[in-house]
């Protein structure tokens, strides 16, 4: 994006995707076909599904009294018209989402057949409406929508500063991001490869979000671009012994938190704790709001 008034809203999330650690995502399709009464696939009569025009390749949720021919499908355009084909199947416990249609748009369905006496059994069970705030933006019931996924984040920009995370933090994201270092304008890269720079930083400073560094990106780090008022998911993570991350935690003079513990026979109020942690060199929990330093460190 070029630099406008607004890009003092952009935060700039800078990381790699977590490969080990995916979120579960259910199965979308553009339209569905539900009816119990009818045992052969119907026709797609006039181009259109549950009022929705249907093009080749979009996929649809059949469900008809047949539990063999019952899944999901791709509309195939053939001379005489379109026809449902490459029937694929869902395992038990799989969630469907419709987003389309006059009678099922917005809604969720589960796979409730078993599969081992018959692994080409499929029967979806109605399971609700996603809910659907007043609003404009939804961003809650939208935030999974298009490809989220979660992404080790290791620093941010914001105002034109480069600001490090102390440790890396783990954020939903979506899309696959963009390269920081890259030649090229293939795909999802983007000619911002450091020139002959006496600052040594990429070229643009609207994909980085900074004029100047003293540092360099490594060439796979990706960047997702944001507005301040977005939702987003955080996931701060700790290892270590369990004497650290959870007898520590609970009893420890250096606490970074009391709360949610439960001691049964005895009862201790009147005292609260929350807040910051101090351990070691580091400092987390705290927040420091309406002042600004500038200048120094």
């Amino acid at each position: 994006m070029t630099e406008s008034l607004l890009s003092f809203s952009e935060v700039l999330l800078f990381g790699r995707t977590v490969d080990d650690l995916k979120l579960k995502k259910d199965t979308r399709v553009r339209v569905a076909i539900i009816d119990d009464s009818i045992a052969t696939l119907p026709d797609i009569t006039n181009g259109k599904i549950d009022d929705v025009t249907v093009n080749a390749g979009d996929k649809v949720l059949v469900q008809i009294d047949d539990p063999e021919k019952s899944g999901i499908y791709k509309v195939k355009k053939t001379n005489a018209g379109f026809i449902l084909d490459d029937r694929k199947v869902e395992a038990k416990g799989d969630f469907v989402f419709v987003k389309k249609g006059s009678k099922y748009k917005r809604t969720f369905w589960k796979q409730t057949a078993k599969l081992e006496g018959s692994p080409e059994a499929q029967k979806f069970k109605f399971k609700g409406k996603r809910r659907r705030g007043k609003g404009v933006n939804n961003f809650l019931g939208d935030q999974f929508l298009d490809g989220g996924h979660l992404a080790r984040i290791y620093g941010f920009s914001y105002e034109g500063v480069f600001y490090e995370m102390p440790e890396p933090v783990i954020f939903l994201v979506h899309g696959d991001g963009d390269f920081v270092n890259e030649f090229g304008t293939q795909g999802n890269t983007v000619d911002n490869a450091p020139g002959n720079l006496a600052a040594r930083a990429p070229n643009n400073p609207s994909l980085t979000g900074i004029a100047a560094a003293d540092f360099q990106f490594a060439d796979d780090i990706r960047v997702w671009d944001y507005n301040k008022a977005d939702f987003t998911i955080r996931m701060d993570v700790m290892t270590g012994q369990f004497e650290q991350v959870l007898l520590d935690i609970y009893f420890g003079f250096d606490s970074p938190a009391v709360g949610g513990a439960k001691v049964s026979g005895a009862k201790v109020s009147g005292a609260k704790v929350s807040g910051a942690k101090v351990s070691g060199a580091k400092v987390s929990g705290a927040k420091v709001s309406g002042a600004k330093a500038r200048g120094g460190d």
